[in-house]
Formats: C-alpha cells, structure tokens, sequence
C-alpha cells in the first residue's frame, strides 16, 4: 500500500517539477521579448530626439541628450513602473554594454546632475575611428539573442522551402569605412552558422539602406540551421532578421552562384565575431 503511495507521490513531483521547468522557460523567454521591445523602443526615442535636436533652432548642448529617467516615464505608464523597474534595469545594462550608438553621460539640467543618454551619429563614430586606428580594426561580434528561433518555436519554421536566405540589417552602408569590411561581415555569418552548415554561396549588397547579405546553402536542411542560427540575434548593435528566397529568383539575381559547389570557409580561423560575451537572457544576466 505505501508503495503504490509512494510512487503516486513520486510521479506527482516529477510532473509538477517538468510543468514548471516548462512554465519556467516560458517566463524567461516573456521576460526576454519584453526587455529587448523596450532596448528597442528606447533606440527609437534616442535616435529621434538627436535628429529632432539637429533641426531645432536654438541647437544647444542640451536639446541633444535625453536624460534616462525621461525615456522611463514617457515609455512606461506610471502604473506599471513599479512592475517593471527590473525590466527596466536589464534594458538600461543592455544598452550600456551591447550599443555603440547610445553613450552614457552626466550632465546638469537646471542645477542637477542626471543620467543622460546621447545619440552618436554615424559621423561621430567614423571621427572617432579615425583618430584611433586601432578602433578601425575592431571586430563586429555577435551580441545575444532576441528571441527564441530553435525547432518548434513560434519564429521557425517546420520545414525550409528553399536553400536561399536573404539576411537583414548586417551593416549599416554609412558606417562602413574598412577596406575588409565586406570580410567581415561574410566570416561572421560562416562563424554564427558553424561548420554544420554548408554554405556555397554569400553575396553582400554594398548599396543596401537595410544592410542586406543574400546566402545560398548546400541544402533546405542547411538553410533551416542557418536560420535559426542567425535570425533574431543582435550583430554590431543591430537586431537581424532573415527570409527565404525562392531558388529561382536567386539564380536571377546571382547567376555565378550556380557554378557554386564547394562551402565557404571563414578567412581564418580565430573566430572574431564570436569574441563577444553573449548576453542570453534577462534572468541569466544577474
């Protein structure tokens, strides 16, 4: 008799811990899309502020930054700051450690020191390279994950249509100011994708405003590891995205890449755009 009750117990207790391991990932994963919309929300805020400040006539210093309290209370409603201070925070960390564009200052807004975040334009950055050539060969990396896009999840798809891939927001064409750059940007997609995929061909569109890289694999099986590899992960502060294209329209756009048979390797082995200390989750970064 206490047998059986022992087992009932025990069968309880590991299906109790499975639903809440279960309930557990889905939590994070809810945490993680709502810490990366607001890293996103606040980038908008920041860049539209610097432009609306390059247009407005008194061009003072201070119409330039924004201090981070305000970004706070214009993006998230009194009611729910208390909820969300952590989520705040997370995305605020996120900022500080994964965006070159937005810089953390200190400054004084009528006799008080604030937080301020201030929008660096592509010219200020290419200023700053020049003036230091050792930034000129700093390494693009991959910075995290947005969202989940592995087998099952509601952002991959059950099976590939085609082995061609069409890959957004690699580059941005204005900041691009290495001779190699096109290399790099090649070896970082091959070193993300692993040597498990097979990838013959690669194609970066150097006027793309939406810093496109189209890719042909060996396979649709291959197209769907790469895929998952590279779409919603963020790459030099710029969340990726991916689609398939049909073969066809591939081959119409690329006709070299149907004499294309042998996979690409990276141009050397010491995995630069690895380099990175991937920032997960929310809940793993504390």
């Amino acid at each position: 008799m206490y047998d059986i009750y022992d087992i009932f117990v025990g069968l309880l207790a590991v299906i109790g811990t499975q639903k809440l391991f279960v309930w557990y990932k889905r939590y994070q994963k809810s945490v993680e899309r709502e810490v990366f919309k607001l890293v996103s929300e606040i980038i908008n805020v920041v860049e539209q502020h610097h432009q609306n400040a390059g247009l407005s006539p008194s061009g003072s210093t201070q119409d330039i930054f924004l201090a981070i309290n305000h970004v706070r209370d214009n993006l998230i409603l009194p009611k729910d700051r208390k909820r969300m201070a952590g989520l705040w925070e997370k995305a605020v960390r996120f900022l500080d450690e994964n965006e070159s564009r937005i810089r953390r200052e200190v400054q004084q807004v009528a006799g008080e020191e604030f937080h301020v975040w201030r929008w660096l334009p592509n010219n200020t950055l290419n200023k700053s390279n020049a003036q230091s050539p050792s930034l000129n060969k700093k390494s693009k990396v991959w910075q995290g994950q947005a969202f989940e896009t592995m087998e099952g999840s509601v952002n991959s798809l059950t099976c590939s249509p085609t082995p061609c891939l069409k890959i957004r927001h690699m580059f941005d064409p204005d900041a691009e100011n290495d001779d190699n750059w096109e290399i790099k940007i090649q070896d970082a997609i091959l070193e993300k994708c692993g040597e498990g995929v097979k990838i013959l061909h690669i194609r970066v569109d150097r006027g793309s405003r939406e810093g496109c890289v189209y890719m042909k694999c060996i396979s649709q099986e291959d197209a769907g590891k790469a895929y998952r590899a590279l779409h919603g992960w963020w790459f030099d502060g710029h969340l990726v995205t991916v689609k398939y294209l049909r073969l066809e329209r591939y081959y119409e756009r690329f006709p070299d890449a149907v004499h294309c048979t042998t996979p690409l390797k990276p141009s050397n082995n010491k995995r630069l755009s690895m380099q990175a200390h991937y920032w997960q989750s929310p809940l793993e970064s504390n």
